[in-house]
């Protein structure tokens, strides 16, 4: 066979929207089978464990003063 007759069914066979649709239907079948393949969730984030704030401390100043009224009496 010549290639002058080969190549006008080449060109039909590739301009077939028939073929067009199965090409794209394939390559959009296959991403998506890669992307499944390769899926890894994320891991959860950890909460954050909510701790209760400390009482908060008598100043040093205030502390002091009522040891040497104490110690006055």
């Amino acid at each position: 066979m010549k290639l002058d007759v080969i190549l006008p069914v080449i060109l039909g066979v590739i301009k077939n929207p028939y073929v067009i649709g199965a090409a794209v239907f394939v390559l959009l079948y296959c991403n998506f089978i890669s992307f499944v393949h390769r899926y890894t969730p994320k891991p959860p984030k950890p909460k954050k464990k909510v701790v209760a704030a400390p009482a908060p401390a008598a100043p040093a100043e205030e502390a002091q003063e009522a040891d040497s009224e104490e110690a006055e009496e």
